[in-house]
């Protein structure tokens, strides 16, 4: 499989070399538009505003916005700007404390064009983070597709012209399920010989260690199974079984991509992470790297009716003063992430 537009991607970022000390916050695909209900910003805009004014922001985050910040295809970006004003202000102090990168994404890929943009000139198409001798590449994820590239534009003008009017709005995950799950298995592919880390958005699909939430279900199960002869409180776990059961039900009710994976060997290498959306139905998803730890956290409004959460590694941990809680859902230091890579990409070389 060729990646000849990805390697330049990554030859051509912007290197950074960071410590274990440095905090980042990574989001993508929040789709900002006029606040109308036509805008699918909008249900998630006050959990987001409140999550990095009261909590990223006096932590000294590094807030990297992973691309398709605006909807860029569907509303002026003159629009965008006059309804989320209060945003751009919280972007704005992240950027004057030095604490903000914008990648650019499909969606809002004609911002390089509008020159009086507050963040004309930091703009970035990718970016590469040096943690030790290893690389984070950070990228939209679109440039892995050559339709998307190449049609882009008029792809905008069927949205803004067709798919807005009628009231369509972008789903969850997002559409052309079976492009997107081709764009996550190429950038796999590439991470996996460039032996590197890739963490992107677009597909709206979160990922960690290259495992979907269907694959992390069975390895829930797995542990559960082997679990269980251990212990004396068996109900629980018959409880949880069934729990989990239901959820991957609801996968394979779902659709085709979320019960996609990455590989079809037995080898998993955890090369690529996805950070979702920020237009998810309850909350939205981030990845956060600190400490020399990544992981995947979902954000959520505690008064919102929840469906019981199946898989989760800690929290949850509420927000002071709001109805806001984080999970982190999966979690693991950066150095055992590159070890693992090294080690499993040297023996599916061999």
């Amino acid at each position: 499989m060729p990646y000849k537009q990805l390697e330049h991607l990554y030859k051509s970022s912007t290197s950074i070399p960071i410590k274990d000390v440095d905090r980042f916050i990574i989001i993508s695909d929040l789709h900002m538009g006029n606040n109308t209900r036509r805008d699918d910003f909008r249900k998630n805009a006050k959990i987001f505003e409140t999550v990095l004014r009261q909590h990223y922001l006096p932590l000294d985050y590094t807030l990297i916005l992973n691309g398709d910040i605006e909807e860029l295809q569907k509303f002026s970006l003159g629009k965008i700007l006059q309804r989320w004003s209060n945003i751009y202000t919280l972007f704005k102090h992240f950027d004057q404390k030095g604490k903000l990168v914008k990648i650019v994404g499909n969606h809002d890929a004609i911002l390089p064009l509008h020159h009086d943009y507050f963040l004309h000139k930091k703009l970035y198409n990718s970016l590469v983070l040096k943690y030790k001798s290893h690389s984070l590449f950070f990228f939209h994820g679109h440039q892995a597709s050559n339709n998307i590239e190449k049609y882009n534009s008029l792809l905008g003008f069927a949205l803004r012209y067709i798919a807005k009017p009628l009231g369509f709005k972008n789903a969850s995950t997002a559409y052309n399920s079976r492009r997107k799950f081709r764009v996550e298995k190429r950038v796999y592919g590439f991470s996996a010989k460039n032996k590197i880390v890739s963490i992107i958005g677009h597909t709206h699909r979160p990922l960690f260690d290259s495992l979907s939430k269907e694959d992390l279900l069975k390895y829930k199960i797995e542990q559960l199974v082997r679990l269980y002869p251990q212990v004396d409180q068996k109900e629980a776990i018959e409880a949880e079984m069934a729990t989990i059961k239901q959820a991957l039900k609801r996968i394979s009710d779902h659709g085709a991509l979320e019960r996609n994976s990455l590989y079809n060997s037995m080898v998993v290498i955890p090369c690529l992470f996805n950070s979702g959306c920020v237009i998810g139905k309850r909350g939205f998803t981030a990845i956060e790297i600190a400490d020399g730890d990544i992981q995947l956290v979902y954000w959520y409004d505690d008064r919102k009716h929840q469906k019981k959460m199946t898989l989760y590694e800690e929290g949850p941990f509420p927000l002071a003063g709001t109805h806001y809680s984080k999970l982190i859902l999966k979690k693991d230091h950066l150095d055992y992430i590159f070890n693992k890579i090294k080690l499993l990409a040297d023996c599916c070389d061999q």
